[in-house]
């Protein structure tokens, strides 16, 4: 079970918007070279611009995405991206909850190869998932942040844990705000 499979079950617990990032990548892809300069900077920023108009109205959202993008600086400018979407999110009158989905590399491995990422056009391919997990800086970008072992949990419970967290980020802010 990947990012997907998790976000899919938080959007059924929850009713939570799903905003996966294939949704833009596909879009922007279409029109620029992956990872490009130009496809960088549209993608964040109609990430950034969907995350503000749905705090701003009052749309609650899960979004998918990773620190594995095998481009100089990809942490970097992950790290950076994260931020700045914490702070549009914040300004808006949103809270962000991070989450970090993680299993054994066997197990990835094991995944890689499902039908449902072949549909989507996502990594197939175990030499490279290997390659790209090399270069992974795998610490969570906050110390705050949510980690699960995806091959512990099923999908269900993980979203659950999902659920949990955000319902209790949501009510410190509201007792913050009363």
């Amino acid at each position: 079970m990947g990012k997907l499979t998790v976000a899919t079950e938080l959007h059924a617990l929850t009713g939570f918007r799903l905003f996966h990032n294939h949704l833009t990548v596909d879009a922007i892809k279409a029109v620029f070279e992956f990872a490009s300069p130009p496809f960088q900077e549209v993608i964040h920023r109609l990430r950034l611009d969907v995350f503000e108009t749905a705090m701003r109205n009052p749309t609650d959202l899960i979004f998918t995405n990773n620190s594995v993008w095998g481009i100089p600086n990809g942490r970097a400018l992950f790290v950076a991206f994260a931020e700045e979407a914490r702070r549009r999110v914040v300004a808006a009158g949103g809270d962000a909850v991070f989450v970090q989905l993680t299993a054994p590399l066997a197990v990835l491995e094991e995944r890689v190869g499902a039908d449902s990422r072949k549909a989507r056009q996502k990594l197939t391919n175990p030499a490279r998932l290997r390659e790209i997990l090399a270069e992974l800086v795998a610490d969570p970008l906050h110390s705050d942040d949510l980690v699960i072992d995806t091959s512990a949990l099923d999908p269900h419970a993980a979203a659950e844990q999902i659920a949990e967290r955000t319902a209790r980020v949501q009510a410190s802010e509201s007792s913050k705000n009363a």
